[in-house]
């Protein structure tokens, strides 16, 4: 059970010598809405933005999406609280896609060991 990070989807995207063959070891792949809406942003912010756009589509449509649902949403707040109170602040992104990796009980794919290594009760790798 794996959900992809952002960085791994780039890498993917740009087409990173090996990435393809690290991906296939994975069964069932998935991202997180918010990995969705992290790309996208890129692609409209990168030269040729409808090139990009049409490539993160082709990408999201070849691997399932999980939605910050309510069950998500309690789980990120409650991290988000965690890490404000303790002083320890990460980006908004990254505590809504740990919310939906614990509320969906997967592992997280993602270089940013050193962010999500705050997060209490997630399960991470990198490549």
């Amino acid at each position: 059970m794996t959900v992809f990070d952002t960085n791994f989807l780039i890498d993917l995207l740009r087409g990173k010598p090996g990435i393809s063959e690290i991906a296939d070891l994975y069964e069932y792949p998935k991202t997180t809405t918010i990995n969705a809406f992290e790309l996208y942003y890129g692609a409209g912010r990168s030269s040729k933005p409808e090139q990009s756009f049409l490539e993160v589509n082709s990408l999201l449509k070849s691997i399932d999406v999980l939605g910050l649902d309510i069950h998500a949403a309690q789980k990120a707040a409650h991290i988000h609280a965690l890490l404000v109170n303790s002083g320890k602040i990460l980006d908004v992104q990254d505590i809504l896609i740990a919310g939906i990796v614990i509320a969906n009980n997967e592992e997280l794919v993602t270089r940013d060991i050193d962010h999500f290594s705050r997060i209490p009760g997630l399960k991470y790798s990198s490549w």
